[in-house]
């Protein structure tokens, strides 16, 4: 028996639900930190996936839990800026208390300005939170990757209205992926970007996961050539996240990985925003992300893999929590 079409993980009322969220709630402000210098941008989960943001700037993102459980600071590091938008993950806090003990300039980017995050932070990048309900959440990223711009100087007060603008944009091409997707789900997934979409690449493989229960990687696009052309012969989805470069590289590549048996998909993320807005490589990052959560349910939704296993998951996140 076929499956049920895919239904709509993004239906009318929750792209008007996102945009008015959007509309309704104050731009980041830039809170002007002065001359980051070499910075290291620290979260976990989505958190991390915005702090990539801060690579287009020359800065460096990791794992907080790479420095927090290793108790080793990042060599030439003069700036460390933690992120999270409860203020409380755990290993961010650790990093960014480790960080201002030994000296070094520390920022908090969070919602919550009376948080252990912000507590532990010379500077906080307040962010809003965006007033919306989802199974499958983008929300947080959103306003949190906005932060992480406004830390690295841009001006972020035109990003909401403009990605408001843009979701029927984002939903017709999370649509018309959906409809193109396997009947059943694959093994495992993996997802191909370059650089300019580093964030939204990685907030995919985040949601995948969440919501399919599903082993997802994150691939830079060379080096799937190098690798994942061996993948087979069990069933394999690539999914191309592609910006405005290296179009021809994708395509070839698609077409060596079918020939492998794999299930190939290419996502043009070129025409999400309006290419024409002052740092639209940004917005685009940001929408790419959004498409994501969308995607993510839509599979979930399509394969028949409740999202968070069904409830099957323990949602109380206290072994990410600050502990005492």
């Amino acid at each position: 028996m076929s499956a049920a079409p895919a239904p709509a993980p993004a239906p009318d009322s929750a792209v008007r639900a996102l945009r008015a969220a959007l509309l309704a709630t104050s731009p980041v402000t830039a809170v002007g930190v002065p001359d980051l210098g070499r910075a290291v941008f620290v979260g976990s989960g989505d958190s991390l996936a915005s702090g990539l943001i801060a690579t287009g700037f020359g800065h460096r993102a990791l794992s907080a839990g790479d420095v927090a459980w290793s108790e080793t600071l990042p060599a030439a590091c003069d700036t460390l800026v933690g992120i999270s938008h409860s203020g409380t993950s755990g290993a961010t806090v650790r990093a960014l208390r480790m960080a201002r003990t030994a000296g070094l300039k520390t920022v908090a980017i969070t919602s919550q300005a009376a948080s252990p995050l912000a507590d532990s932070a010379d500077e906080v990048q307040s962010v809003p939170t965006l007033r919306v309900a989802e199974l499958v959440p983008c929300a947080g990223h959103v306003m949190l990757a906005q932060g992480v711009a406004a830390v690295c100087g841009v001006d972020t007060s035109p990003f909401n209205r403009a990605l408001a603008k843009s979701l029927d944009r984002v939903r017709a091409t999370v649509d018309a992926q959906l409809r193109a997707l396997p009947e059943t789900a694959p093994n495992a997934v993996s997802v191909l970007s370059l650089p300019e979409l580093c964030s939204g690449a990685d907030f995919w493989v985040l949601k995948l996961i969440e919501a399919c229960g599903l082993a997802v990687r994150n691939v830079p696009l060379e080096e799937s050539g190098h690798v994942d052309y061996f993948i087979g012969p069990e069933q394999h989805l690539t999914l191309q996240l592609m910006g405005p470069h290296g179009r021809a590289r994708f395509d070839r590549l698609a077409e060596a990985l079918r020939t492998t048996g794999q299930t190939v998909r290419q996502i043009d993320a070129r025409d999400l925003t309006d290419p024409d807005v002052r740092d639209a490589g940004i917005l685009r990052d940001i929408a790419t992300a959004v498409a994501g959560a969308w995607f993510a349910h839509g599979t979930a939704l399509r394969w028949g893999r409740p999202p968070f296993r069904g409830g099957a998951v323990n949602m109380d996140a206290r072994h990410i929590k600050l502990d005492s």
